[in-house]
């Protein structure tokens, strides 16, 4: 019996792995318990008291209710040190032939190592190994004798962890070879079966993982590419040249305009201030459109694209162009106002 519950312990204390279901590292905990206690390989003396002097065979009645306190301090994840008070309970002796009762009680403080394995991250097993001293006493004809000692001490038991702070065990322990028959008359070894409650102090709940804030999306200014009139189209037309076509699919090309393909496009025209207003919208909303046109049939998604005209509306010549008198050369001082911009929306991405 003996050496099997040793073996268990050994067993147990050399499989332990990360103890997840155990308190954290370098914290308390405390707990109370309470169970049977059993006394069994009981040995009397020929030093008692009265007419157990001679017994040398008696009954016994060993079962009691046994109980204690303990706590610990976690020192790594599956290894603990753990102390505390056991009342071990009381076991009564009743002498063959008429010899009179006796009663033996013993109590100690108890110190151990606790080694656990966890099979999940809330219930593992464990084993104590320590040694407890203990006092034990004996009573017969009102006469008492205690007697005290250090004997060793081994558990198995199971935890399983309710929350952050609180966790039930059930536990197995044993105690060698409790009283000393020169003393007291009396000795057994000691076992209880107890359930058990633990409060763990100091507890570090798995922080919340911060939801990432959502990434602001601020507008900022489009990128704009500026494609000369002149070039584009013939004198007072609205269809593409084929230097027209070649600055369209050169611009569609550019890495810029690939990596917003998706993003709106805005395609604008714009014409010089020579002639009556109604006729340059027209001219530039038709020539916006002609390359608006030519960019959806290279591959820009036709729903991301649009056109309008605004005519001479915003020139880029200024006042430049207020003194020349000539009309071939106001033509050629008037050509940037000539022009079709094409404007590509975009966001900035803002940690």
């Amino acid at each position: 019996m003996k050496k099997t519950l040793i073996a268990l312990i050994v067993v147990n204390a050399f499989a332990v792995t990360n103890a997840n279901a155990a308190a954290d590292t370098n914290t308390w905990y405390g707990g109370a318990k309470l169970g049977w206690s059993h006394y069994f390989d009981a040995n009397g003396g020929n030093n008692s008291n009265g007419n157990l002097n001679n017994a040398t065979e008696f009954d016994t009645s060993n079962d009691s209710v046994g109980g204690g306190v303990f706590g610990g301090y976690q020192i790594l994840p599956w290894l603990a040190v753990e102390g505390g008070y056991d009342y071990l309970g009381n076991m009564q002796a009743q002498g063959n032939n008429g010899v009179s009762g006796t009663k033996m009680g013993a109590q100690g403080l108890q110190l151990s190592m606790k080694a656990s394995y966890a099979f999940n991250d809330r219930w593992d097993v464990y084993g104590r190994a320590g040694a407890m001293a203990y006092r034990a006493e004996t009573q017969q004809d009102d006469q008492s004798k205690f007697e005290t000692g250090l004997r060793p001490l081994a558990a198995v038991g199971t935890e399983y962890e309710f929350n952050d702070n609180w966790a039930g065990r059930v536990e197995y322990q044993w105690v060698s070879n409790v009283g000393n028959t020169n003393q007291i008359g009396m000795s057994a070894d000691s076992s209880t079966v107890t359930a058990g409650v633990v409060y763990r102090f100091g507890q570090n709940a798995a922080a919340p993982v911060a939801a990432e804030p959502a990434l602001a999306e601020v507008p900022v200014e489009p990128q704009r590419f500026n494609l000369k009139s002149d070039v584009m189209f013939g004198f007072n037309s609205a269809t593409l040249s084929p230097e027209g076509e070649a600055a369209v699919r050169d611009l569609y090309n550019r890495p810029e305009i690939q990596a917003a393909k998706e993003k709106t496009t805005m395609v604008i025209g714009f014409s010089d201030r020579l002639g009556s207003a109604n006729y340059n919208l027209e001219l530039s909303t038709q020539r916006a459109q002609a390359v608006a046109d030519e960019l959806v049939r290279l591959g820009m998604p036709a729903q991301n694209v649009q056109a309008e005209g605004r005519g001479s509306s915003e020139p880029v010549t200024g006042a430049t162009c207020d003194g020349v008198q000539e009309r071939n050369e106001l033509i050629n001082c008037l050509a940037p106002d000539r022009r079709v911009v094409v404007e590509i929306a975009g966001v900035a991405v803002q940690p």
